[in-house]
């Protein structure tokens, strides 16, 4: 809560050059328009009590909007803009893991929601892959947080990288990421499955902050299918099922997804 404080406080200070620019262009249109009609009623004015003194009546008809509505309109262009990129901001906090970039778990969750729902009107197979960077527990313990964290961003990196357009992938819990395929059959989820396991086989972050002369530790992958082939379209039996073939993938050491269905 007391950062939410302290990011709200700080919304009125605009902190790049390309806020204060927009600023200054919003309060120099509204400022001209002030001075367009003030100048109007300034002639209707003189024309109305027959003043001859035109130019006096014109520059103070300038100069009283230039001076008393320039700097607040200004002030109040920078809360606006500020306020709408912090709002932007916060949205954006809402729905990304802080660390990787990747969906949070309840944005996340929506999503699968949402596709859920999609497939059972337009009719389309939906899966998803339960991904774990193996011994993470260990990994922290004998690494460090950092090392911890390092291995989330470029394990996460390496399997944004390969992915289509369409998926939704986030970080689901931990070391645990989940990656949503919209109109793929279990077979081909369990197919692409195994080749992100060879791909994050192959990565590895170093021990320690000098990249350079650190250990290199190795990276591993354990993955759980699940489709609404043979889990149907409810949310909850669709991630237990891919929770329990990450679980028999744990015991067997190998890369297995939920039984896959039957044929008919």
């Amino acid at each position: 809560m007391a950062k939410l404080f302290q990011v709200v406080a700080g919304s009125s200070r605009l902190s790049t050059r390309t806020d204060r620019l927009a600023a200054l262009k919003g309060t120099a249109a509204m400022t001209l328009v002030s001075i367009v009609v003030s100048l109007m009623l300034t002639s209707i004015a003189i024309m109305l009590v027959g003043e001859r003194d035109w130019l006096s009546g014109m520059v103070l008809a300038t100069a009283l909007p230039l001076l008393l509505l320039a700097p607040p309109l200004y002030l109040f262009s920078t809360r606006l803009i500020a306020l709408d990129r912090q709002n932007r901001q916060l949205q954006q906090q809402a729905r990304e893991d802080h660390l990787t970039g990747l969906f949070n778990r309840p944005h996340l969750l929506g999503m699968l929601e949402r596709e859920l729902a999609l497939s059972h009107r337009h009719n389309y197979t939906v899966s998803v892959l339960l991904i774990e960077i193996s011994d993470f527990s260990n990994l922290l313990d004998e690494h460090g947080r950092r090392t911890g964290e390092l291995s989330l961003q470029r394990f996460a990196n390496a399997i944004r990288e390969k992915i289509r357009e369409s998926d939704l992938f986030g970080r689901f819990d931990g070391a645990q990421f989940l990656l949503v395929l919209p109109h793929t059959s279990f077979e081909d989820a369990a197919r692409m499955g195994e080749g992100l396991r060879a791909l994050t086989a192959n990565l590895q972050v170093p021990s320690g902050a000098a990249e350079a002369t650190a250990q290199m530790v190795k990276l591993n992958a354990k993955i759980g299918t699940a489709s609404t082939e043979n889990s149907g379209r409810n949310l909850n039996t669709l991630l237990n099922e891919a929770d329990y073939a990450l679980y028999q993938n744990r015991n067997e050491g190998r890369d297995k997804g939920a039984p896959p269905p039957s044929a008919t």
